[in-house]
C-alpha cells in the first residue's frame, strides 16, 4: 500500500513534466500539414501509375523504377522539410489539427502500401528487392521525423495501418514496418 501512495504522486510528476514540455511548444501543424499533402499529391500521381502499369503488363525495372524513385524524392523532401519545422504542440480543435495530419499521413502510407502490392509476385521487376531497400529506409525516416515535429501523430498512422501493414511485410518494407510500429 506505501508503494501505490508513493508511486502515485511519483507519476503524476512524471506525466505531469511532458505535458509541460509539450505545453510549451508552439502549434506548428499548419506548416506540417502542406509537407505531408504534398506526400499526398505524389502518391495520387504516382499509386494509380504503378497501378496502370501492372494492368497493362508494363512492369520492369525501368517503369517501376521511374515511380519509386519519384517516391523517394518525395520522401526525402518530406523528411528534409519536416525538419525544419519545430515540433508542435499540437492541436485537438484548431484546424489542421492532429488527427488531420495523422489521416493524411496515413492516407499515404496505404497507397504506398496497395500500390506496390504485388510488384514482387509478378517477377516482372527484377530489381524490386533492390528498389524497396533504397525506398524503404527513406520512409521510415520520414516517418520517425514526422513523429518528432508532430509528436504522437504515428499512433493513430499505426491503426489506421492495420490491414494495409501486410503489403509492406510482403515487399519487405521492414523499416518502415518498425518505424510504423509493428
Amino acid at each position: 500500500m506505501r508503494f501505490f501512495a508513493l508511486a502515485l504522486p511519483l507519476a503524476s510528476v512524471v506525466c505531469a513534466s511532458k505535458l509541460d514540455a509539450r505545453q510549451a511548444l508552439t502549434n506548428t501543424n499548419a506548416q506540417i500539414m502542406p509537407v505531408v499533402d504534398s506526400l499526398d499529391v505524389t502518391m495520387r500521381h504516382s499509386g494509380p501509375a504503378i497501378l496502370t502499369l501492372q494492368a497493362q503488363h508494363k512492369f520492369s525495372d525501368i517503369t517501376v523504377g521511374e515511380q519509386m524513385l519519384a517516391l523517394g524524392a518525395a520522401f526525402l523532401k518530406a523528411d528534409v522539410g519536416l525538419a525544419k519545422i519545430p515540433a508542435s504542440s499540437g492541436s485537438t480543435t484548431i484546424s489542421p489539427t492532429n488527427d488531420d495530419i495523422s489521416i493524411r499521413y496515413s492516407d499515404v502510407m496505404q497507397l504506398v502500401s496497395t500500390s506496390l502490392s504485388g510488384v514482387f509476385g509478378t517477377g516482372a521487376v527484377p530489381h524490386f528487392a533492390d528498389m524497396v531497400a533504397a525506398l524503404d529506409p527513406v520512409i521510415a525516416r520520414t516517418s520517425l521525423q514526422l513523429n518528432v515535429t508532430s509528436p504522437g501523430s504515428l499512433i493513430l498512422v499505426h491503426r489506421m495501418m492495420l490491414d494495409a501493414s501486410q503489403f509492406f511485410v510482403a515487399e519487405g518494407f521492414n523499416k518502415t514496418l518498425t518505424a510504423l510500429g509493428f
